[in-house]
């Protein structure tokens, strides 16, 4: 049964339908919400709180478009905002200390890997992984969605509501960050190619 032929049940009120709509999208959500997140108890939280918020919307949606991306797209912005409002207070490293009237520079031990060990894949994507988890939630959604949920272009500027061109720019500035930090963490410009 199509999307669209749930969605009408649902709108009528049937639980079955309320269920299958569940049953064929609480993995994809949960696990776009733990990309985001990085925390399968908050991931929990919100792809629930995003199911609560699509089935009471659900007369709004708009059946031109596809059921998922519409999903997809309340996924991640119930993300974005779960991350704008417990951001944690960063405490920048690269400024100096003060301490009896002085300025200390901070030096901290290197811990980052011999260059022979960032060979391994498994390092390599857990590298990668920090780099995304550091990009801010605007880039951060773009990478998730265009990399890990394999989206076009397209599908993401229809799921966020975003031109295409847009979408582009975010991508291609994502991508810079990305390098950007993986060059300056690891001294190797040849990461991403």
């Amino acid at each position: 049964m199509k999307d669209s032929q749930v969605i009408v049940r649902a709108r009528r009120g049937e639980e079955t339908a309320f269920a299958e709509l569940l049953r064929r999208y609480r993995a994809p959500i949960f696990n776009l919400c733990l990309r985001m997140l990085k925390n399968p108890e908050d991931a929990q939280d919100v792809a629930q709180d995003v199911f609560i918020k699509v089935f009471s919307m659900l007369e709004r949606y708009d059946e031109r478009y596809a059921f998922r991306s519409w999903l997809f797209k309340i996924a991640a912005n119930q993300c974005i905002d779960f991350i704008r409002k417990n951001r944690v207070k960063m405490l920048r490293l690269d400024e100096p200390v003060q301490f009896r009237g002085e300025e200390i520079e901070r030096e901290l031990p290197d811990r980052n890997p011999l260059p022979d060990e960032l060979l391994h894949s498994d390092e390599l994507h857990r590298i990668l992984q920090e780099v995304i988890d550091e990009l801010p939630p605007h880039y951060r959604v773009m990478i998730v969605l265009r990399h890990q949920e394999q989206l076009s272009y397209e599908e993401i500027a229809t799921m966020l509501d975003l031109p295409l061109g847009t979408v582009k720019a975010r991508i291609h500035r994502a991508r810079a960050l990305m390098k950007n930090k993986l060059q300056r963490r690891r001294g190797r410009p040849d990461l991403l190619h």
